[in-house]
């Protein structure tokens, strides 16, 4: 992992990053000051972007799925977690993630050229996999809190 760049250009239209494109471990998407992950308003999501102008951007870090379409006419795709689907932080603030499901989850992104424009297509996908076995690994390594989340796709 420490080996992948901070962000990535995967072509013309696609940026990748992890959190934000300034900052590893601020959310795109979502405040959580409140201690609740509340979807942030356009003019901020714009404003965490520092310029990056590509039609798609995909992010992580909250391990929520989710797209938010920008007054811009760009797509924010988070894809969601493969295999944690929920945790407590203590920063910025004390708050939780949590998508309630513990199957893996991804997107699938596709674009299409039209006589418009390229259109985008986005397809959240959620996966169900042995997270049984995971939640026993973590519970050998003392980690109720990862059995528990990977179990439910909730927090304690």
């Amino acid at each position: 992992m420490k080996a992948l760049p901070f962000d990535y250009e995967l072509d013309g239209d696609v940026y990748l990053c992890h959190g934000s494109p300034t900052d590893d471990m601020v959310y795109l998407l979502e405040n959580v000051e409140t201690g609740q992950p509340i979807v942030r308003s356009d003019s901020d999501i714009l404003s965490i972007l520092n310029d990056i102008d590509k039609p798609i951007i995909i992010c992580g870090h909250t391990h929520t799925p989710r797209m938010v379409k920008l007054s811009t006419g760009q797509i924010v795709i988070n894809t969601g977690s493969v295999g944690y689907p929920a945790y407590a932080d203590d920063l910025p603030v004390v708050h939780k993630m949590q998508n309630y499901s513990p199957d893996a989850s991804y997107a699938l992104v596709q674009g299409t050229e039209t006589e418009q424009g390229k259109q985008w297509k986005v397809e959240h996908i959620k996966v169900p996999y042995n997270f049984e076995a995971a939640a026993k690994l973590a519970l050998k390594n003392n980690r109720k809190d990862w059995e528990f989340a990977l179990k439910t796709g909730r927090a304690l």
